[in-house]
C-alpha cells in the first residue's frame, strides 16, 4: 500500500463505527476524531520511515510513487503483539481492508472527507 491508503485505513479501523464497519470505535467516540486525519498522514510517514530502517518494512518504487510491505521479520513481530486492543484491531482492520479493496486512494480519501464534512456514518 502506499503511505495514504496506510494512513486512511488506519483511520478507518480506528474508527470503523463512523463507516459503518463495526459496532464500535477502537478509541471511543468524540467529535473532533476527523481533525485527526491531517495529522494521521504525518505519523504513519514517520512510523513507516523507521520500519523501513528496522527492515520490518520494505519500500518499494514503482510507478505511482512508493508502496510499503510488511516483511517476513515485520510478520513475526506482529504475531508477538497480544492484547485486547491488538485483537480488535486486527479484526477490525481485516473488515476495513476487505472494505477499501478495488478503491483507489482518491476514492478511500473522498469517502473519508464526505463523512467529515456531513458528520460521520450515512
Amino acid at each position: 500500500m502506499t503511505l495514504d491508503k496506510i494512513a486512511a485505513a488506519d483511520f478507518m479501523t480506528i474508527y470503523a463505527r463512523d463507516f459503518g464497519l463495526a459496532a464500535y470505535n477502537l478509541n471511543g467516540d468524540n467529535s473532533l476524531s476527523f481533525s485527526e486525519v491531517a495529522s494521521k498522514r504525518v505519523l504513519v510517514g514517520k512510523a513507516i520511515k523507521q520500519l523501513v530502517l528496522n527492515r520490518l518494512v520494505s519500500a518499494v518504487q514503482n510507478r505511482s510513487g512508493f508502496t510499503y510491505e510488511i516483511t517476513a521479520q515485520g510478520a513475526h513481530i506482529c504475531d508477538e503483539l497480544t492484547s485486547d486492543y491488538t485483537e480488535e484491531y486486527i479484526v477490525m482492520s481485516q473488515a476495513v481492508c476487505k472494505y477499501i479493496e478495488g478503491k483507489s486512494e482518491v476514492e478511500i480519501l473522498a469517502e473519508i472527507n464526505k463523512r467529515a464534512l456531513s458528520g460521520k456514518e450515512e
